[in-house]
């Protein structure tokens, strides 16, 4: 049976999941899928065919355009660029999450880690 205090302490270590449950469903951000009306800075996620897939000449990003978006999806080189080229080709279904940027006055999605492209 249990003392008192190591009641109290179960009781505490109970509460405090539960705190981190309500605050980790509380708090997530919600992605919504992307639109015109997506803002600058916002989570976003896209699914489509892969139409082409190219790394740029410089600095070894790649930059992806995919069916029914009329925005590039942008892999900076340090977010997994070339473990994504590699793993995708052209006709692969994906589902993708990132951030509305904008791009020389032109918007684009930013992926933040290759975990965010995912084949479907």
């Amino acid at each position: 049976m249990l003392q008192k205090e190591e009641k109290i302490i179960v009781v505490l270590l109970v509460m405090a999941a539960l705190s981190l449950v309500i605050g980790y469903l509380g708090f997530s951000e919600e992605i919504k899928t992307y639109s015109q009306d997506s803002k600058i800075g916002e989570r976003v996620q896209v699914e489509g065919t892969v139409l082409s897939r190219q790394m740029t000449g410089k600095g070894d990003n790649l930059l992806l355009s995919i069916s029914n978006l009329n925005i590039k999806v942008f892999v900076p080189k340090d977010n997994g660029a070339k473990e994504i080229y590699n793993s995708l080709k052209n006709g692969d279904r994906v589902r993708i999450t990132g951030k509305v940027s904008e791009y020389k006055s032109a918007r684009e999605i930013v992926v933040e880690s290759s975990g965010d492209v995912i084949k479907s």
